[in-house]
């Protein structure tokens, strides 16, 4: 087993794994699979992971689980026999800590009144309790109103993040972000990845998360002409509307 994850290449602290027993991912990314692409399988071997248990990585030594039936059997939250389980995940843990950080990570919070309990702040005098949000609209709604920030709808559909993992922008910088990404918040170019903002698209004038879904957006709603694909491939003229692929 490598030292570093098989998917994120961070250095291994935390490994999930399942049945199959491959112990190459981070409990992170394989968390990250499981609560937001609904993906249960083994990131090595592909196989499904009904179960998986989260313990420290320690090489060699890594707590090694081979019979998953001795894990008590219909669980609910929270402590179960030896373990602490994470019902939206399927997932057992034998450390407390790394249980509750991952519960954390897969809550509908509000990332800028967590960063103030940790630093013992309440967000302001008229607040008695932490909010709780029933969807996502919820949690947009709170971040405008009480803190004037805003995420971008487009990453929040397209990146398969934790919703704690979302950039926060405000209003100026998230402009910013969808026209060039080069806001306060998205970093140097190093830090982008290569991002410079979502694609548009050239007669609706509304943004895109990516390539792919700009593309799929203009095949399904603006038009091409079929013998000028043919004569060249791979190149794609689009127009507007049928009445403008006439007129060309």
């Amino acid at each position: 087993m490598d030292d570093s994850c098989a998917v994120c290449a961070d250095t291994l602290e935390w490994v999930a794994y399942g049945s199959c027993g491959h112990r190459d991912v981070c409990s992170t990314c394989v968390i990250r699979l499981r609560f937001i692409c609904d993906d249960r399988r083994c990131c090595i071997c592909k196989s499904d992971s009904n179960l998986i248990f989260v313990t420290k990585a320690l090489g060699d030594y890594t707590r090694t689980i081979n019979d998953f039936s001795l894990f008590p059997s219909q669980p609910r939250e929270g402590r179960a026999g030896p373990y602490w389980y994470h019902e939206d995940t399927q997932a057992y843990f034998d450390d407390l800590e790394q249980y509750r950080m991952i519960k954390a990570m897969c809550k509908l919070s509000c990332s800028v009144c967590d960063q103030m309990d940790e630093h013992h702040q309440p967000p302001n005098d008229n607040s008695k309790r932490r909010p709780k949000f029933r969807n996502i609209e919820q949690l947009k709604g709170h971040l405008y109103h009480r803190h004037k920030l805003f995420m971008c709808s487009l990453c929040l559909e397209g990146r398969k993040i934790f919703i704690c993992e979302q950039k926060l922008y405000t209003r100026s910088q998230l402009n910013k972000h969808i026209k060039t990404g080069t806001s306060e918040v998205d970093g140097d170019e190093s830090d982008r990845g290569g991002f410079s903002g979502h694609p548009f698209c050239q007669f609706c004038k509304s943004p895109f998360y990516g390539e792919n879904e700009l593309y799929s957006h203009m095949s399904s709603d603006h038009y091409t002409c079929h013998l000028c694909q043919r004569q060249h491939p791979g190149q794609y003229e689009y127009h507007k509307n049928y009445d403008d692929l006439e007129a060309r």
